[in-house]
């Protein structure tokens, strides 16, 4: 799979004609984040971490799977999981994730659905004003709410859970990341955070949420740092997450 993504994806787009590039890579970025958020959850316990991007959005957990639930599934899950939301995003996929947004109270919204489209339409476009950035933060909430919804599935009787997520009700913490949520600092990244978890995250349908996690941001995207430096550099790597985790803590 690695030489597959490294011919056609890196190769592939002739971001590099040298040969010796596919030897001086180490791993794809989102390889790289989960292992770093592995990590994170050996230090801080379940975590989840959630990327938004301007045409993804990512979610990232490393939780412990309960046996008693997992002799059930004829799947077995496992402790690390992604998921890529292809609909869910800042700007090509801003229209997509107001669509989503099946009871933020959004989707009937004109003028975000129109600000909406202006991204997808002009997706250099930087917030200028601060109804520009609070409209930003808008999207970027129910980006939030509904990836983590897709990545946790949801309750359906005491035994059984459906499209097959990952019970997220224990998380320990909660981290976002991507360039909306660390433009807006700690405290306006932590409010749309927020919004995926307890109740308002786990909504009518009994999406399988964070329940009470702490907040945090990956202000300066270590994560991926962490994740490459796991092989080779085993000790640096722990020092590293240790250091972002004490940063969350603030």
């Amino acid at each position: 799979m690695r030489e597959l993504f490294l011919a056609h994806v890196i190769g592939g787009r002739r971001l590099s004609r040298r040969p010796e590039l596919t030897r001086l890579l180490r791993g794809a970025t989102p390889d790289l984040v989960l292992d770093g958020v592995a990590l994170l959850a050996d230090v801080e316990g379940d975590v989840v971490v959630v990327d938004v991007g301007g045409a993804t959005t990512d979610v990232y957990s490393a939780t412990e799977v309960d046996p008693e639930h997992a002799s059930r599934e004829v799947v077995a899950r496992t402790r690390l999981n992604r998921t890529v939301e292809g609909d869910l995003g800042m700007r090509w996929s801003a229209p997509s994730t107001v669509t989503a947004a099946d009871d933020a109270g959004v989707a009937g919204d004109a003028a975000l659905v129109a600000a909406a489209q202006r991204r997808a339409d002009h997706p250099g476009l930087l917030p200028e004003t601060p109804e520009d950035e609070a409209t930003d933060l808008r999207i970027a909430e129910v980006a939030v709410r509904t990836a983590v919804r897709r990545h946790a599935g949801r309750f359906v009787d005491r035994d059984r859970t459906d499209g097959g997520g990952t019970d997220l009700r224990e998380t320990a913490l909660l981290v976002g990341s991507g360039g909306v949520l660390r433009h807006a600092g700690a405290d306006r990244s932590r409010a749309v955070l927020r919004a995926a978890t307890g109740e308002a995250g786990a909504g009518p349908g009994g999406w399988l949420v964070p329940a009470a996690p702490r907040l945090g941001l990956d202000a300066s995207s270590v994560l991926a740092a962490v994740g490459l430096l796991t092989g080779g550099h085993p000790e640096v790597a722990r020092c590293l997450v240790r250091s972002l985790a004490d940063g969350l803590a603030t």
